[in-house]
């Protein structure tokens, strides 16, 4: 005999929602953990290439600055556009960055962790005529040191790999191409990465 009044059990007890409420924030934890490590290695991994992006274009700019590099010897003040020391070089090239089509003088520095670019537009040797407005790139940031060395000329035979020296004597107001024969950046991070062009 059928008891007509006794409801019947379609839903769910408070003990069984628990459960599966406990379950679930588990597993919500888990899958979240997993997100967020992933997320923050492709970050990293992101960081890590921008980086050797950044290097490789800094790599290809200051030697295509080199070997754009023009041997002038100034009418009006010898030695003037070749200036050099072992943290910022100076010197004219074809190959410019912030004013395409003209020769720039080039200089290269660093200051407070920022390499610099400045350029200016070189139009030889104007007499009572000032140098036109320059332009500064910072292209490099956290640089720890900057060292410039210089291969001699004197001191090496066509095939000798020859010694680079840090000093060079500017003051003797001769063109570059007759006591330098190679130029060399090298470039150290604060984050231990480095660099020689």
């Amino acid at each position: 005999m059928s008891c007509p009044n006794r409801p019947s059990r379609n839903g769910f007890t408070l003990m069984e929602l628990l459960v599966a409420l406990a379950i679930t924030g588990i597993i919500a934890v888990t899958l979240f953990s997993m997100l967020s490590t992933t997320v923050s290695n492709w970050r990293k991994a992101e960081l890590r290439m921008n980086e050797a992006f950044k290097t490789g274009n800094l790599y290809v700019l200051l030697s295509t600055k080199l070997e754009g590099y023009l041997d002038y010897d100034s009418k009006t003040e010898p030695g003037l556009y070749f200036e050099a020391t072992p943290a910022y070089v100076r010197f004219i090239s074809f190959e410019s960055m912030l004013f395409p089509y003209f020769p720039v003088v080039t200089e290269f520095s660093l200051s407070d962790g920022e390499l610099t670019l400045t350029e200016t537009p070189f139009f030889w040797d104007r007499i009572g005529i000032p140098d036109p407005e320059s332009r500064d790139r910072v292209i490099a940031t956290e640089v720890k040191d900057l060292e410039i060395s210089y291969l001699l000329v004197d001191s090496t035979q066509r095939n000798d790999p020859g010694e680079w020296v840090t000093e060079y004597d500017v003051r003797n107001k001769v063109q570059r191409s007759e006591t330098i024969r190679d130029i060399r950046f090298e470039i150290r991070w604060e984050d231990g990465r480095q660099m020689i062009v």
